[in-house]
């Protein structure tokens, strides 16, 4: 497959965290997670993807074009960006929301019906079909979660970035997400996500970049980078692996 998404020796440095030469890649219908302990550096690598903010050094290359080269419109209809959070400052309707996520290739403000029948198939996609209406501020945290998936969606964009999506959430919800967006990339998505738990990234990523204070320490299939010696190394502690019995990937217990 086609590598569409590429970071080259990117480094960053703010207050006392540096980090350092990150090579990361993403090939058309990967489900790639980025794992490692509070403060590794995970959100601030998805944040240079998105040219949130800039590297210190390095490049980022999307579909073979330099970042620094490139327009935000261009970004925003190759990448879309799920994070963890999303506080509006008023008080919006979910359909309200999901039409954020195409401001940039939007002709008119003002929903039309093409918008309204896009904006349900969007919600169907993410198992909310009916919230259109909904406040977004009434949702439950799985919920609102959900509808941010849908927002990236109707972006329409063929690479996804999710930042901690299941943090916060009871496993069912956590593992809701997670099948929603193992779906889209059997659909021709490609997903480039941070985690915090390192069971659900070992389940469906089918690739693994493992950091620790700000360097890339690790890399390979879930079970390449997934091993005692390895967890260790990654968080400081031991740790048992064991091997799921049903679906045959490792899994990390005490």
């Amino acid at each position: 497959m086609k590598t569409i998404l590429e970071t080259k020796n990117i480094c960053f440095e703010y207050e006392n965290f540096k980090l350092k030469n990150i090579n990361i890649s993403l090939k058309h219908g990967d489900f790639v997670g980025i794992i490692g302990p509070n403060g590794s550096g995970k959100s601030t690598t998805l944040k240079l993807i998105t040219k949130l903010i800039k590297p210190k050094s390095g490049k980022v290359f999307i579909f073979g074009k330099n970042l620094e080269k490139v327009s935000r419109s261009f970004i925003a209809s190759k990448v879309s960006f799920v994070r963890q959070e999303f506080n509006p400052t008023f008080e919006f309707k979910v359909k309200d929301i999901i039409e954020l996520g195409a401001i940039h290739i939007k002709k008119s403000f003002f929903n039309t019906v093409n918008d309204s029948s896009k904006i349900k198939k969007c919600l169907a996609m993410v198992e909310l079909t009916g919230y259109e209406n909904r406040y977004f501020s009434t949702l439950s945290g799985g919920e609102q979660r959900r509808v941010l998936i849908a927002r990236s969606l109707f972006q329409e964009t063929p690479i996804i970035i999710v930042d901690e999506l299941t943090a916060h959430l009871d496993i069912s919800h956590a593992i809701q997400i997670v099948e929603i967006l193992k779906k889209l990339t059997e659909s021709g998505k490609s997903i480039l996500a941070a985690f915090h738990n390192i069971n659900i990234a070992s389940k469906y990523c089918n690739y693994l970049y493992a950091l620790k204070d700000g360097e890339l320490i690790f890399q390979g299939t879930p079970k390449d980078v997934i091993n005692k010696e390895n967890i260790k190394k990654l968080y400081n502690k031991e740790f048992y692996i064991l091997n799921h019995p049903v679906y045959n990937y490792p899994v990390v217990t005490v």
